[in-house]
Formats: structure tokens, sequence, C-alpha cells
């Protein structure tokens, strides 16, 4: 069925931004969730030419705020049929000796990478039902490779893996589809932080297969893919959008 209207999550930068500029170049009208109001207005000013999309401030660690997001988006286009689940703590912020976290630090990434995906869902299903909706969470390698000093985050998206699969299983019968799509190294700011970006860079390259980095439009092009007609029978699964680095 045709589709009008995605709540995407951190959709003003990197991927996130990607994934809405595709979006509404498809005709979608999208309402983007970012946790701060610097960033709403940032968000604002890079979007400033279209007039189908709408930002709003949500911090998805905050249950009440899960809700909110879903709320605002069906109130201001009356509609919210895709549902991307792209905001996550990545980057330095998720990557510490283990003896540096703190609990805060942990609930930090889980609250925001795991459970806020599940809480939005749970919002957003009275509306995705009334569509054949779909879900597309935005995982990473990081749920089927380990990486170094990264254990709050690679359990937070290896969560977001089984998420989809259960989340594919039980709302089948409501024609709403549930897909995962788990990004390689991907080229965006917070990957190339100086802080984060140097040894992780180097390594994965030398292991990815193909010979050019994955872009941000990449991921994009994947999420258009699988939100559109041609992958209706595609539910449940997880795609790597990776140069092939799953692939061994």
């Amino acid at each position: 069925m045709a589709h009008s209207t995605a709540l995407v999550t951190g959709g003003a930068t990197g991927i996130g931004a990607a994934i809405t500029c595709r979006l509404l170049a498809d005709g979608l009208n999208v309402y983007v969730a970012q946790r701060t109001e610097a960033e709403v207005a940032a968000g604002k000013d890079f979007f400033r030419h279209s007039a189908r999309v709408r930002l709003g401030a949500h911090d998805l660690s905050d249950a009440k705020e899960c809700a909110r997001a879903v709320e605002a988006c069906a109130a201001h286009f009356g509609a919210l049929d895709i549902l991307v689940n792209n905001a996550g703590v990545t980057g330095a912020g998720a990557v510490d000796a283990l003896g540096n976290f703190s609990d805060r630090r942990i609930d930090q990434v889980i609250d925001v990478n795991l459970k806020a995906p599940l809480r939005l869902v749970r919002e957003a299903l009275p509306y995705l039902s009334r569509n054949e909706g779909v879900v597309v969470n935005i995982g990473s390698i990081a749920g089927l490779q380990a990486q170094t000093n990264a254990a709050a985050y690679v359990s937070s998206k290896a969560g977001m893996d089984g998420l989809t699969r259960a989340l594919a299983y039980d709302l089948a019968s409501l024609r709403v589809r549930v897909v995962c799509i788990a990004p390689g190294d991907v080229e965006t700011v917070s990957s190339r932080a100086a802080e984060f970006a140097a040894e992780r860079a180097v390594s994965w390259a030398k292991r990815t297969p193909w010979p050019r980095p994955i872009r941000p439009a990449d991921v994009a092009a994947a999420v258009a893919w699988v939100i559109s007609g041609e992958a209706a029978a595609v539910t449940g699964s997880t795609i790597y959008v990776d140069g092939g680095l799953a692939a061994y």
C-alpha cells in the first residue's frame, strides 16, 4: 500500500540525514526526532528547502519522549506509516575501556539503542497497523562481530537483531514488516572523529573487501528498498550494508 509519512529518529545527522533526504526525494513526509533543541535548529536549517519535513526535540532515553515523538508525527501529518529507528549512542560515546563505563553510560547506550526502538514500535503500532507499515531498525555489523572496548554498544546492536526477529514474528498478523539494516564502517562526522576513528577505521578498511568506503547514501538506498513494495515479502531479516565485512 502507498505510504505517506515516516518518523526517522536521529534523522538530521549522519546516516539519518541521508535517510531523511532519500525519503523526502521519494515523496514522503518525514518527522525527524533529534535529542536537543540545538540539533533541531541545525536540522531545520539543513532541511530549510523542504516543506515536507518537521523536526522535534525528543530525548529517546525517556519513555515519555518516545510517545511524544510518535504523537507529534501523527498530529502534524495525520499518519505514521514508516518508523526508522536510527538514533543511537555511537562513536566515541559508546567506546571505552570497560572500567571507564559508569552505570549511567551503560544505561544511556542501552536506553537509546535498544529500549527506545521497542518503545517507539509499541507507541506507533496503532498507526503502522492501519496501512501495512514498515519498521526499519538501523543496527550495526557490531551486532554480529565483537568490537574492542564496546561491550554495551555490541550488546545493544545484537539486541536490535533479536528485537527485529521478535517483532517481525509478532506483527506479521497485522501486516507490519520489521527489518534491520546493519551498516559496516560508514563515513560520517562521528565515525571519523579524531578520538574514535584512526585505529578503528584503518583496521576495518583492511578487513572490508569492497574497494570503496560505505557512504550514508548506501544505507539510505537500502532503507528505500526495504519500505518499497518490491520488498513486500521481506521481514525479520538483517541486511548488511558493510562492503562484505560480514562475509568472513
